[in-house]
């Protein structure tokens, strides 16, 4: 028996638990059939609860669980349908819900003793300021309302309790670190296969060019694709810089930023591009592989221009948007003019992440109607507190970054560094499912300091 539990436990960490969790996710979302397929992924997450002592297998569905919500079941644009709601669902998810967190409880009992206490001046900190920071969010303002609290308790658990919980539980060292980074490219290319499948299926053409609109996932639109597509993107360039087989995940870079060309999303592109050039600099200056990494930088650029004559015409199809809207706003201004009067009438602690709901149509949404501006939204909704908070934390994460410096916190930094530029153009940082990348990023990266050591 001992025998079997401990085949178990290896093929919980292992390479191929996080592509089974990918592959149910992926069938569950294209099929329409994603309780099924994610309850039968939650199920074997509760599996591993009970036989690890190691809870880095829950990385990849703590990531990926997310992506299971199909177009027409998505509580947003385009359907706003309320299959979530309906009893029979509503009671599974439930049910699987107190599963799961009854698992999660007998883990942390069962292993307290392997339990680690969170690093002293840890970026645990920064974060902990900034979500207590957020919890005043419109204070004393005369349109309060409690949505503001219940918001940010997603901040609450998608950051800083994701954080202290794979912290705690899981142990840290070089295969670890190496596991968390595949686990990164396992969720882009989880991405990037449902945004294939919803060009062969969802995605409409006019005239040979694409409908910005029609480009969906049940989980996001176009912004919120391309956004995750660019911050994800640095983790496939990682293992170009350094191991053997480095050639595949430079292709797979390669691959995530078409994807992200094909997303539609003009602020994903400027990132995405952005941090390409950023990826590319560091293969060719540093690393194992810099050398051979000049070597293919030179030939997929000929390669490139060479396809871009020959796919002329079809490249045009896929820009055509972002020649059409060039560097127009598309109303961010005017947002950004409002979430600065709001400051102006409560500058202490804002006017709360809800005083933006001025379009009737937006109380469909599950989330408050955005400023798409980090900056300006933390000014318009938490006032100079949570500003000032955010501050502290954004200095806490740059010394993380600048502290020992190496290829992996390299390529981790330029993937956080894409969520906080692309989040000066949208809304990716206040949406929930990006905190909890953006919040093992930075454990990662932490530990990676003193496995480094």
């Amino acid at each position: 028996m001992e025998q079997f539990f401990h085949t178990l436990r290896a093929f919980y960490h292992g390479r191929v638990y996080p592509i089974l969790v990918a592959a149910l996710i992926f069938v569950g979302h294209s099929t329409e059939l994603e309780v099924l397929f994610g309850g039968l992924m939650l199920l074997t997450l509760i599996g591993g609860c009970l036989v690890c002592h190691d809870l880095r297998f829950a990385i990849t569905p703590f990531l990926c669980t997310i992506f299971a919500v199909a177009i027409n079941h998505s509580p947003n644009v385009p359907n706003y349908s309320r299959y979530y709601l309906e009893p029979t669902v509503l009671t599974t998810l439930v049910i699987l819900i107190v599963l799961l967190i009854g698992a999660l409880i007998f883990f942390a009992i069962r292993n307290r003793a392997l339990a680690a206490r969170p690093k002293r001046g840890g970026a645990w900190v920064g974060m902990a300021t900034f979500c207590a920071a957020l919890c005043f969010n419109g204070l004393f303002s005369h349109n309060y309302v409690i949505h503001n609290f219940f918001y940010v308790c997603s901040f609450l658990l998608s950051m800083l309790a994701v954080y202290l919980l794979f912290s705690a539980y899981v142990l840290f060292d070089r295969d670890t670190l190496e596991y968390f980074m595949y686990c990164l490219v396992v969720s882009v290319m989880l991405i990037a296969a449902e945004l294939v499948f919803a060009y062969l299926t969802t995605v409409r053409f006019v005239e040979g060019e694409v409908v910005k609109e029609s480009v969906v996932l049940g989980w996001g639109v176009w912004t919120a694709i391309g956004g995750m597509l660019a911050m994800l993107m640095p983790s496939c360039f990682y293992f170009a810089a350094s191991h053997k087989r480095g050639f595949v995940g430079y292709l797979l870079g390669f691959f995530v930023y078409f994807c992200i060309l094909l997303s539609q999303s003009r602020g994903a592109l400027l990132v995405g591009s952005v941090l390409l050039v950023l990826c590319l600099a560091s293969l060719c200056l540093w690393g194992e592989n810099k050398k051979r990494n000049r070597i293919y930088t030179a030939v997929l650029l000929c390669l490139g221009v060479l396809g871009g004559l020959f796919l002329r015409e079809q490249l045009m199809g896929l820009l055509q948007n972002f020649l059409t809207y060039g560097f127009g706003d598309n109303g961010r201004f005017e947002k950004w003019k409002i979430g600065w009067g709001h400051f102006l009438a409560n500058p202490v602690f804002g006017s709360g992440f809800y005083e933006f709901n001025n379009e009737a149509e937006w109380a469909k949404d599950v989330y408050p109607y955005l400023y798409h501006n980090t900056l300006i939204q933390l000014l318009g909704a938490t006032g100079i507190f949570g500003f000032v908070a955010y501050l502290y934390h954004r200095y806490t994460t740059w010394r993380l970054v600048l502290h020992r410096p190496s290829i992996y916190k390299t390529f981790l930094g330029i993937g956080i560094l894409g969520l906080l530029l692309f989040s000066l153009l949208d809304v990716l940082f206040f949406n929930t499912y990006p905190t909890i990348f953006y919040s093992l990023m930075l454990l990662f990266m932490e530990r990676s300091e003193e496995i480094t050591e």
